[in-house]
């Protein structure tokens, strides 16, 4: 019997925090929150998988109570919101954890009770809030942590109104593609169940040669490429389908191939590729073939959009006007490049759904910025001044 006595006692055993230290208080393992602790009442969860004990902590009216509840054979913990755990104003917390969904609790008015349950933790920075309209006079609302509680004034009635929701996990919408069918070496389009795409289009811009792999890696935006110290390296730009689904509008089908694909994988849009000098840093608004920093044309850059359909090339080669590491004081400039693509009316027909433009009848599809840097100083520099060792040791 007396065994019996002291595991009770253990359990009931709480530990109480005055405000001025509640600021350092904490639940270690609380998952889920009670959205309206008000009043007398109790609550009922499981514990989570493995745990052999389960945290709860009680705030009200500036004084913070922590606990722990020991779980069933079955996993079950319960508790009673009695005697000083009845948090008797508005504004109370109660957490707990760790536990399952699934839990619930009630809240007893001076007539009767409301039932709610346990909310989750994770959701309550949720976006998706709903706003109880309000019932006017004959029902008073009282909000709680993702949920209002609501009182018919006339009977004494009373209820819980959750406010907060998960939100759900989408499956990944499907894409339109084209499936390759060995038997007649040809490609064919889905259209079912699957979306086409918003209509956008991505500028996919191509740093230099790798010498290793002998591949162009793809830049994002704002990516710096290095001007090189003698000879030169070559950025390529073309527009794509944002690879949300575009085929190519003639609808045909070739052969062996997947031309009727306008997104990555697929085949490259007709385009008007431009590069000009971004409006910042030096050589400010020139065009690329324009003025560089130091007034002297050229500026180590030149652009060519005419050697391939819808395909721009940057040339980048050294230039003092930028980079100059011996003069005094040391010349080091970046080159802010901004590629464009701009459409015909008939060019935004290309593919469907028809590509986005500004403006909407012909103009910009999409714009790409990276930036020209100077190489890094050389790790030995001015080694050449250091004098010879005047006493070596080999003499």
């Amino acid at each position: 019997m007396k065994k019996y006595l002291i595991g009770a006692l253990l359990c009931a055993l709480v530990t109480i925090v005055p405000l001025a230290a509640q600021t350092s208080v904490s639940c270690d393992g609380c998952t889920h929150v009670v959205s309206y602790y008000m009043g007398e009442g109790g609550l009922i969860a499981t514990a989570a998988e493995d745990a052999e004990m389960v945290n709860w902590l009680a705030s009200c009216g500036g004084v913070t109570r922590t606990g722990m509840l020991t779980p069933n054979d079955d996993g079950v913990v319960s508790t009673l919101f009695s005697g000083d755990l009845a948090c008797a104003m508005d504004g109370g917390k109660f957490e707990i954890g760790p536990v399952m969904d699934g839990g619930w609790y009630w809240i007893t008015d001076a007539d009767n009770s409301a039932v709610g349950g346990l909310v989750d933790m994770d959701i309550l920075d949720n976006d998706h809030k709903a706003e109880p309209t309000g019932a006017g006079d004959g029902v008073t609302m009282t909000m709680g942590t993702g949920a209002t509680f609501l009182k018919e004034t006339s009977t004494g009635r009373v209820g819980i109104l959750p406010t907060i929701l998960p939100t759900m996990d989408m499956e990944p919408a499907a894409v339109n593609n084209c499936s390759y069918t060995t038997a007649n070496n040809v490609n064919t389009r889905e259209t079912a169940n699957c979306m086409l795409g918003d209509g956008g289009a991505t500028l996919l811009v191509q740093g230099p040669t790798n010498v290793f792999t002998g591949k162009r890696s793809d830049l994002g935006a704002n990516a710096m490429v290095t001007r090189p110290a003698s000879g030169s390296v070559t950025v390529q730009a073309d527009l794509w389908g944002n690879g949300s689904g575009h085929f190519l509008a003639d609808a045909g089908v070739t052969a062996g191939t997947d031309a009727n694909l306008g997104h990555e994988g697929g085949t490259r849009l007709d385009a008007t590729i431009a590069a000009a000098l971004a409006a910042s840093g030096p050589g400010t608004g020139s065009p690329i073939d324009g003025t560089g920093p130091d007034g002297t044309a050229g500026a180590g850059l030149t652009f060519d959009a005419t050697t391939t359909t819808g395909l721009g090339v940057l040339t980048i080669t050294a230039d003092p006007a930028y980079c100059n590491p011996t003069a005094k004081p040391p010349v080091n400039h970046t080159a802010t490049v901004a590629f464009s693509a701009s459409l015909t009316a008939d060019q935004k027909n290309q593919v469907v759904p028809t590509l986005k433009t500004t403006p909407a009848t012909a103009g910009t599809a999409a714009r790409h910025t990276i930036m020209v840097v100077c190489p890094a100083a050389s790790a030995n520099m001015g080694t050449e001044l250091v004098p010879e060792n005047p006493f070596p040791t080999d003499k």
